[in-house]
């Protein structure tokens, strides 16, 4: 089904309208080539996206693979389709070398060489928003802030935003950024899906959305453009009966998989899929949410864009709000 423009959300404090749903960009021009690099952009596009996520290291951990070849590949794609004017290309800085993980690289010079990169590679003058990668809680924020400024002030950036930031960090810059008089964040980027992670799974530098960065986003109305919104499929290979490897490890417990049966008594009831209803639950929030979709085939985007056409009742949206950071004793309406 191809959806316009109605579909779209514009992010508070900007001019940009992007579709509900935005493309992660993984695993462009690695564990995708080019040719199923450019169908999958093509189909996200075609189902009415135009809102695509990536960073400035992806794909850097694959052996043999091209540097950021994530924003290679989608620089490449734009100039093959004449560059669209209604695509947004989000895509992230100063993340550490990924020999030194534990040097952060969030000083000026750093985030201006990603920058500059960034720019070579998608083939643009301008990038429509960079977020930071990860942060440095050694640094003031008021230097991190302020060198992000400097790149919108030389027209290199349009906007900015913090990934994998704890609430407190992003109070502080916003409170900042508000003395000075400075843009400020725009949007949050954390881990966050219906399914909780088990512990100690997750890459050390990255933070999930919780019940502080949840009140924040609220009170705030900061727009939430959360990762890992289907934990891997967790809840699709659970009831499947396939579940194994990462997935299992990562997100295999007993209030998921308690979850996850009222989660498919839920689909099985409205004639979706279980992605879809965690999508349709996530964008239920009292905030801005936009989630990113982890698609490696055309037909995963047209089953993530399901959930747009999904209204769950309010009952089910609250009771599936409350397995956020609740018990899960809370039973979830399904049809009779």
């Amino acid at each position: 089904m191809e959806r316009n423009a109605a579909t779209r959300i514009v992010i508070p404090q900007t001019a940009l309208r992007v579709s509900r749903l935005c493309l992660g960009g993984v695993p462009l021009g690695t564990a995708l080539g080019p040719d199923q690099s450019f169908a999958l952009l093509d189909a996200f596009i075609a189902a009415g996206g135009n809102f695509i996520d990536t960073a400035h290291v992806y794909g850097d951990w694959v052996t043999g693979a091209e540097r950021s070849a994530s924003e290679k590949t989608i620089g490449r794609w734009l100039k093959a389709r004449g560059f669209p004017a209604d695509i947004v290309v989000a895509t992230k800085i100063g993340h550490p070398k990924l020999s030194a993980l534990n040097k952060p690289r969030l000083d000026r010079d750093a985030l201006r060489s990603d920058t500059q990169a960034a720019l070579n590679n998608l083939g643009v003058a301008k990038l429509d928003l960079v977020y930071l990668h990860r942060d440095d809680p050694s640094r003031p924020v008021g230097d991190i802030v302020a060198a992000l400024e400097e790149l919108r002030s030389d027209g290199v950036i349009g906007h900015y935003a913090a990934s994998n930031w704890s609430a407190e960090r992003l109070e502080k810059a916003q409170r900042l950024a508000r003395t000075e008089h400075w843009q400020g964040f725009i949007a949050n980027q954390p881990g966050w899906s219906l399914a909780r992670r088990n512990p100690g799974t997750g890459d050390p530098g990255t933070v999930e959305m919780d019940a502080e960065a949840f009140a924040f986003h609220a009170r705030t109305q900061l727009a939430a453009i959360p990762y890992s919104t289907q934990a891997k499929g967790y809840f699709t290979k659970l009831l499947a009966g396939r579940l194994g490897g990462e997935v299992k490890a990562a997100y295999d417990n007993s209030p998921n998989r308690v979850l996850g049966r009222r989660v498919g008594a839920v689909a099985d009831g409205y004639h979706t899929t279980p992605e879809a209803a965690v999508l349709a639950s996530l964008m239920a929030a009292p905030f801005p949410v936009i989630p990113i979709v982890g698609c490696m085939t055309p037909a995963q985007v047209a089953a993530s864009f399901a959930s747009l056409d999904l209204k769950l009742p309010h009952d089910v949206l609250q009771a599936f709000a409350g397995y956020l950071f609740a018990d899960v004793g809370t039973p979830v309406p399904v049809p009779a």
